[in-house]
């Protein structure tokens, strides 16, 4: 038997989040009712008052019970597709333009951070807490809400790849779980912004700093990144962006169970030896390559820790040496672990095809009747997870090869565009030049299109706009 999807059902639950889309405006909205912007304030506080009152209600009369998981699936999808709407009128407020609204609103849901905003630094400070508070919530925080609300949504779960709770004996229940990692991000984020106040010029650069790198975002009130903040505050930033580019159940595994039970019961080992690898990997490259000079390579080695925790942070303009280039491509390709905030592949996915391969080779060695079985911490791997891992794989490259293709066929350079397609696809951030307010407003749209699909990791999309979901 196969579930297909019922509007109303999806409906119904959709309206029933409405407190949580009406929170992604209402807190910048709060901002600007402080600092007297009425525009930016009429802008915001409108959608969140209508998506505020609808939830109210919904939650008293529409929540549905019987939601099944494919229900489920769409319903993120929808809730992501509103959050990346409603801001939009608060982006032109802001003097962006209607494609470059659009552009900057999905960019900031989705936890990226690529921006066609140019110079923002005349911006009101509630502008800054907008994309500040879209990162963190895209980063995090909408996706508990929803699984929080929706019993059993395993397949919503696998589908966004934000919370890869495997570890289920270890909770009661997905709410249970879910208020525990929101526990877990918002205590980062506070940690976050306490350590940053006193690295950065003024609080409200702590805050919104500390905001988009717990979510990996990479939006700064700057234009430059964080080239103009002091080597301390960088090296502090991108500490942080690494601490949610491990699985979040490593944090509540360290308090239950000890530290050495969270780091074997999660990914948090494999992220860590990835980034100490490229690192190493890296400075060997830059002192055989000599096409840099010495002083860049702390700048390197910072780009590259902000392209694999897929940040999108930069401490300097990314260098064009091809064989730099190339090595930070893979890193956005590969990106974080699963359960963190962290876009891309994910490592444990890497670790698996690499499982994989070696089971090849030992079956090449063994004789016709051994059984061989591909494992993961000494269990054999389920079908359906290598399924999984193969859908979403194919799902990156074909999409990666259809934009770089429009890139291609619009005059853009081919490195150039490989690498802003990448990443955001991979919701990173890092940006090679391409992408800036004068890029085409179709490439722009391209590029909105890859963040939305790398985000909800393409199954969900593709699930909620196929005609066998329906039918």
């Amino acid at each position: 038997m196969v579930w297909t999807a019922r509007p109303d059902r999806i409906l119904s639950a959709t309206a029933s989040y409405g407190v949580v889309l009406g929170g992604v405006t209402g807190v910048p909205a709060l901002g600007a009712l402080a600092e007297r912007h009425w525009a930016l304030l009429t802008a915001l506080g409108v959608p969140s008052l209508v998506l505020g009152g609808i939830g109210v209600l919904a939650m008293r009369r529409w929540v549905p019970d019987d939601l099944r998981g494919i229900e489920a699936v769409v319903t993120l999808v929808c809730l992501f597709a509103i959050a990346s709407i409603i801001p939009i009128p608060a982006f032109l407020v802001l003097g962006l333009s209607g494609w470059d609204a659009v552009f900057e609103s999905v960019s900031a849901i989705t936890s990226t951070g690529l921006t066609v905003a140019g110079d923002t630094s005349g911006w009101p400070l509630a502008g800054h807490l907008l994309r500040g508070w879209l990162q963190w919530a895209g980063g995090f925080a909408i996706a508990v809400a929803g699984v929080a609300l929706i019993v059993g949504p395993r397949a919503t779960v696998q589908a966004m790849g934000n919370v890869g709770l495997d570890q289920r004996d270890l909770l009661s229940s997905t709410r249970d779980q879910s208020r525990q990692l929101m526990v877990v991000y918002a205590g980062l984020t506070v940690l976050a912004i306490g350590i940053l106040l006193p690295l950065m010029p003024s609080w409200h650069e702590a805050v919104f700093i500390g905001l988009t790198a717990v979510s990996t975002g990479g939006f700064t009130p700057r234009p430059d990144s964080l080239a103009s903040y002091g080597r301390a505050a960088q090296v502090v930033t991108l500490l942080i962006c690494l601490s949610t580019t491990v699985s979040l159940m490593f944090y509540i595994l360290w308090r239950r169970s000890g530290l050495r039970a969270a780091l074997t019961g999660t990914n948090a080992r494999g992220v860590g030896w990835a980034l100490v690898a490229g690192l190493v990997t890296l400075t060997g490259l830059f002192w055989a390559s000599d096409a840099l000079p010495p002083a860049t390579l702390a700048d390197v080695l910072l780009n590259f820790a902000s392209a694999l925790t897929t940040a999108g942070f930069s401490v300097a303009v990314v260098t064009d040496v091809p064989g730099v280039v190339a090595f930070v491509l893979l890193a956005m390709f590969i990106g974080g672990g699963v359960g963190s905030t962290a876009g891309g592949i994910k490592i444990d996915r890497v670790l698996s095809v690499i499982r994989m391969i070696g089971l090849t080779l030992l079956r090449m060695r063994t004789p016709p009747r051994a059984v061989t079985h591909l494992k993961e911490d000494g269990q054999p791997v389920k079908s359906e997870r290598i399924v999984a891992l193969v859908a979403v794989v194919a799902c990156y490259g074909a999409s990666a090869f259809v934009a770089w293709i429009v890139f291609l066929l619009s005059g853009q350079a081919p490195l150039g565009s490989l690498f802003d397609i990448v990443s955001a696809l991979s919701t990173v951030g890092l940006s090679s030049g391409v992408t800036s307010p004068a890029l085409a407003p179709h490439l722009k749209m391209v590029l909105a299109v890859a963040m939305f699909l790398g985000r909800l990791e393409f199954l969900a999309v593709i699930a909620a706009v196929s005609p066998a979901t329906w039918k």
